[in-house]
């Protein structure tokens, strides 16, 4: 009896028979680069050319270092290494403050990126992350240029710290917020009998950071949503970062603060110090994470751990980029765990039913 599923299954023949488990690389690149273009636009359409300016800077000195370090030490360019030294670019320009100066991020940026390519690895085989390093060699360059907190110890003791932010002026509110914050509370938040005040929208939409990285955070939760949907990224290291960062900003910032008890303002912690941006684009880079389960929850946990003790309770301008550099150096380390298990897994069961099989094929 013929198989009808078979031969309708079997009845397109191509001449690419060969699919991928999972995006390429070169995909995966062109559309974090399509969302971190978004970002850029952002900084078009509001006028923020000092920031572009920084941006551009740090843009052209990620491409001509890795033209460099191709030519000196690799003489070979591979198709995905431009994408990936653009995405290099745009995530340092993002994170860096529109104070510093530009022509100064360009000659830092061209020396320091060269230097750290040689010296942490090529692309995946890096161990710690070329974006982050370089974010700290210009604060300690020149701190100054990176905006120091606004709130007073005594604010942050605040149920609605963030409020406070943005009743002192800190936040600039958008033209459309009291209208939008109108309608979210005669409609979706009246369903549950809450109502926001005036200048929440602006701080999710534009919070006017001079980094610029940090501003736009709605366009960062649809571009989070974009890159989990599509299954770019994995989303289990962001997940238990943000999982257990809030819950210590929730429940053990009051108890260090002197606040009310379990009432942290995880508001103003995932919206002023970059959480999302970082958390979406240089938490785990290729190379930098483990790689089975284990490891991975692990470093989710522990980088919560570290996140909350570094960044803070919000407001941190370069406490995530350190934050990224301590489980750079403690990821390694668990991957030689994570090593040592494997190979143990492959003496227990592995090895044995190898010698079974070939005293069999001997018997």
């Amino acid at each position: 009896m013929p198989n009808f599923e078979l031969n309708k299954s079997c009845r397109k023949i191509s001449l690419n028979p060969f699919r991928f488990a999972f995006w390429s690389l070169d995909t995966v690149s062109t559309v974090t680069i399509g969302l971190l273009l978004i970002q850029v636009f952002m900084l078009v359409i509001t006028g923020s050319m000092a920031s572009l300016a920084v941006l551009l800077c740090a843009l052209l000195a990620s491409v001509l270092s890795e033209l460099i370090y191709r030519t000196l030490f690799v003489k070979d360019m591979y198709s995905h290494s431009w994408r990936i030294s653009i995405i290099q670019g745009l995530l340092t320009g993002l994170l860096l403050p529109s104070t510093y100066n530009p022509v100064a991020v360009f000659f830092i940026l061209i020396f320091a990126m060269s230097i750290f390519r040689w010296a942490f690895g090529e692309f995946a085989e890096a161990w710690a992350n070329i974006v982050a390093v370089c974010v700290i060699v210009l604060y300690l360059i020149n701190s100054s240029c990176f905006p120091p907190s606004v709130l007073s110890s005594s604010d942050l003791q605040s149920r609605n710290a963030a409020l406070i932010l943005i009743q002192n002026g800190a936040v600039a509110p958008i033209a459309s917020d009291s209208a939008i914050t109108d309608f979210l509370n005669r409609t979706i938040f009246k369903l549950v009998g809450i109502s926001i005040p005036d200048g929440y929208v602006s701080l999710l939409w534009d919070n006017g950071s001079v980094i610029p990285a940090f501003r736009f955070n709605a366009i960062t939760l649809i571009s989070s949503l974009v890159l989990f949907s599509l299954d770019f990224i994995d989303f289990l290291i962001p997940t238990l970062f943000l999982f257990v960062y809030t819950i210590l900003i929730r429940f053990v910032s009051p108890l260090i603060l002197g606040g009310i008890p379990m009432q942290g303002d995880i508001i103003l912690a995932l919206l002023t110090s970059g959480t999302l941006f970082s958390t979406l684009y240089i938490l785990q880079w290729y190379g930098t994470t483990p790689i089975n389960l284990w490891g991975k929850i692990i470093y989710g946990i522990l980088s919560g751990i570290f996140g909350f003790l570094i960044i803070g309770f919000g407001l941190s301008s370069v406490g995530y980029v350190f934050t990224v550099l301590v489980m750079n150096l403690i990821s390694p380390c668990i991957q030689i765990i994570e090593d040592k298990r494997k190979f143990s897994s492959i003496r227990k069961k592995v090895i044995p039913r190898l010698k079974k099989m070939k005293e069999f094929e001997n018997a």
